[in-house]
């Protein structure tokens, strides 16, 4: 996992150096929020990162608190959470122009040990890839999008077995959780359908995103949503970003970061 912040800074340290300033001050420094990197701190990811300040939050809603108080200056994150968020406060602008293009494909991640529960998981994703239910699950929830967003219901099976599935709630629309305590959005659909095919029941626990590894590896759960490398992405190492011990699926669906800030501020990136 060193190795994937070691690239994140490095990608971050590009993107800075080439354009993001503002006009009023070449020399401010710009404080960029993004969810916890394993294995690290800021002090050290602040070291390798010029004319930035990297901050972790280990949750959303603290993050989007430090933005609408200027702790920080901008929001790195996924297209899909940018539109929820701007789509929820006007104020906020969206920028894609990255010196990098970021893309990441996104997955499920269990232990090593557990290949019968991947194979299923694999032959589900594949399954839905080919008769079109994710595309369609993509349009619903991500294309279509509604800022309005609703419980999704994960069918009980009786008598069968029950397989725990960590939820953050730290990508609004992908993985989200309503204020009442219900999951919502894009990944929770798309477990609600794997259930159904694979013939388990799924029973969500809420983690902190900065826990997901250790809660798969200890055993608390066994799923969480996680995110790799492309297979045709060259920029980037293949499967530096899984841990030790780790296994993860055939990949659902794919986004690209971007970065978020207040329309207010004249950074541009």
């Amino acid at each position: 996992m060193r190795k994937k912040f070691l690239l994140f800074a490095m990608i971050l340290t590009a993107v800075i150096l080439s354009g993001c300033g503002s006009s009023t001050n070449d020399k401010q420094e710009i404080k960029i929020g993004t969810l916890t990197q394993l294995n690290t701190t800021p002090e050290n990811a602040t070291k390798l990162v010029s004319g930035g300040q990297l901050n972790f939050f280990d949750n959303f809603n603290s993050m989007q608190m430090a933005l609408s108080s200027g702790n920080i200056n901008v929001i790195q994150t996924y297209g899909s959470v940018a539109k929820y968020m701007a789509a929820q406060n006007s104020e906020l602008k969206i920028s894609e122009s990255q010196t990098v293009h970021l893309v990441d494909d996104f997955c499920c991640a269990m232990r090593e040990g557990d290949s019968a529960l991947k194979y299923a998981f694999d032959a589900a994703i594949n399954e839905m890839k080919a008769d079109g239910t994710l595309d369609a699950l993509v349009y619903k929830y991500v294309t279509k999008f509604d800022d309005t967003p609703v419980s999704v219901n994960i069918a009980k099976i009786d008598g069968a077995e029950t397989i725990k599935v960590g939820i953050t709630g730290d990508l609004p629309m992908l993985d989200y959780v309503l204020p009442d305590g219900k999951p919502a959005g894009f990944n929770t659909a798309v477990l609600s359908e794997i259930s159904k095919r694979i013939g388990k029941n799924i029973e969500l626990v809420q983690i902190e995103s900065a826990a997901r590894a250790a809660a798969l590896t200890s055993g608390q759960v066994d799923v969480v949503f996680w995110v790799v490398v492309p297979a045709d992405d060259s920029n980037r190492p293949k499967n530096f970003d899984v841990p030790a011990g780790v296994a993860v699926t055939e990949p659902y669906y794919q986004d690209v970061v971007v970065n978020v800030n207040l329309s207010t501020l004249d950074i541009d990136f």
